[in-house]
């Protein structure tokens, strides 16, 4: 379709957050028939990828014996719902009714209200099929006492660090900058999962179902964020890009004690110092950082930002 054909159409039609609401019915993982957990759980194969977990890879650490070695991926892959249901309660529905308030200075319209509450019908949808999928995972697993800390995770005490002595917009801007982050990298990671053909059907699955509803979600970030930038002076903008570094940065950022909870099911006995030293002699693991670099370029800012870390100290 040529520029000339798009921009005779309505501008409803030109919309993107306007096509993506009026499509939500039809792509959403809430809107599907529920997944038979137990009919998509094989208990021979393994319930996380065994690349994705540190503990496994750690100097020094003994083989352990087939059924250590299948509680340590059962344990991570609960730890994986922990987090994501973590940040889906701590960082994501935040932001999300942050914007939903008039002081807040993001696109105001029918279509921006619709979107967003779409996306908070979601994103407590996904903490529920996160738990949903946990349960069965700990009932066949023999795991119902493994918990996790929801301020645990290295990228909710991020958060608290990039907004500690802020208060009022200040405090606002940088709880939306890292939800931004979140929404416009996530779906590399989810996409790891949700190709792995060697693990637990039901877990593969229930990713692929929330890998598919965040790429509307870094659509709708995208726009609502934009326009928020946009509104701000210089120092406001200056704070945002500050934050949505440091929500970059804490994205990528080892996770330490949920990783020492997640061996000890196996068994595997580690002290946090041991996984953090070896953490730190790794490079960061890289995310998609591709639908934040658009929208970087649209709002005039160097694309490179979303690869940026900051320094220490």
């Amino acid at each position: 379709m040529s520029t000339d054909t798009l921009t005779q159409r309505p501008s409803h039609e030109r919309d993107l957050l306007a096509q993506l609401t009026l499509r939500w019915g039809r792509r959403v993982a809430v809107k599907k028939d529920e997944l038979d957990l137990d009919g998509h759980f094989d208990p021979d194969l393994p319930d996380f990828p065994e690349h994705l977990v540190p503990v496994l890879a750690l100097p020094g650490v003994e083989p352990l014996d087939r059924a250590a070695h299948r509680r340590v991926l059962a344990a991570a892959w609960i730890a994986y719902n922990a987090k994501t249901a973590a940040i889906e309660n701590e960082i994501i529905l935040p932001a999300c009714r942050l914007m939903l308030e008039d002081r807040i200075p993001v696109r105001r319209d029918d279509v921006s209200y619709t979107a967003l509450h779409q996306t908070i019908v979601d994103e407590h949808f996904h903490i529920l099929m996160c738990h949903n999928a946990v349960g069965v995972t700990k009932r066949r697993r023999d795991l119902g006492g493994l918990a996790f800390d929801p301020r645990g995770w290295a990228v909710v005490q991020g958060l608290d660090r990039a907004r500690a002595g802020l208060a009022g917009f200040e405090r606002d801007l940088v709880e939306i900058a890292f939800s931004l982050a979140a929404e416009t990298t996530i779906s590399g990671f989810l996409s790891s999962l949700a190709t792995a053909q060697d693990i637990q059907p039901m877990n593969r699955i229930t990713v692929d179902m929330h890998r598919r509803d965040e790429s509307g979600h870094a659509v709708v970030f995208r726009e609502l964020a934009g326009s928020l930038y946009r509104s701000l002076d210089g120092s406001g903008r200056a704070l945002f890009r500050e934050a949505l570094i440091s929500g970059l940065a804490a994205f990528r950022a080892a996770d330490v004690d949920p990783w020492v909870e997640v061996a000890a099911a196996g068994d595997l006995r580690i002290e946090p110092g041991q996984l953090a030293e070896w953490a730190a002699g790794r490079p960061a693991p890289r995310r998609d950082t591709g639908p934040l670099q658009l929208l970087l370029d649209d709002l005039g800012i160097d694309p490179s930002l979303a690869d940026a870390v900051p320094q220490d100290g």
